[in-house]
């Protein structure tokens, strides 16, 4: 049961994902144009030789190269969600590219109840590799905390990878892992931890 659930979730990420430039065929052939929807069997491209999308058995296929183009977020400032689900804390991410492959930080958090937390934190994090739709990034993060009356200082070391759909190319989602070390608030603590993201891009 698991098992087809996953192959139905792979199949339906390529319908909406995939994007191909070109598509290298047994016979020697080659095909231009972009991958519409794709499954264990077949695949439909649509190209410029027709008006019709194209049906391809995967068996007739050697090799599918997917679009190099470069795709770059200089300058571009992105605004979502910055959530760490192991200390329950939903941040406000707004995220500056400085270059295609840099870029700067700032994560605000603020939460009310038994005691009142506030973090801030500002972050550099650097794309190392840029394959397809996703950005694999490593960074590190220096900030401030403060519960109640007590304050202390955050920081972080952290890798991940960070996803943008073909569909919607302005949108990206994020994963990361890293290591936390807080000191001021009580002890002095050091553990691993994980967050995920959602950013737009104007």
């Amino acid at each position: 049961m698991h098992k087809h659930l996953f192959i139905l979730l792979t199949i339906l990420l390529f319908a909406v994902t995939a994007s191909a430039e070109t598509l290298r065929l047994n016979s020697g052939e080659s095909l231009e144009g972009k991958i519409r929807i794709m499954d264990e069997k077949t695949l439909f491209i649509e190209s410029h030789l027709t008006a019709q999308e194209l049906k391809i058995d995967r068996a007739d296929l050697s090799l599918i190269e997917f679009d190099a183009s470069a795709r770059s977020l200089a300058r571009r400032l992105g605004i979502g969600l910055h959530y760490r689900p192991n200390g329950n804390e939903e941040n406000l991410s707004i995220k500056n590219w400085l270059s295609s492959v840099d870029s700067a930080e700032l994560i605000v958090g603020y939460s009310s109840g038994t005691q009142d937390t506030f973090g801030l934190e500002l972050r550099y994090t650097r794309v190392f590799k840029a394959e397809g739709a996703t950005d694999l990034f490593y960074g590190a993060g220096a900030g401030i905390l403060s519960k109640d009356s007590k304050r202390g200082t955050a920081f972080r070391f952290f890798s991940g990878s960070e996803f943008f759909p073909m569909s919607s190319p302005n949108f990206g989602l994020s994963l990361e892992l890293g290591v936390l070390r807080q000191q001021g608030i009580g002890d002095v603590t050091q553990s691993f931890y994980n967050a995920i993201a959602a950013r737009y891009y104007f």
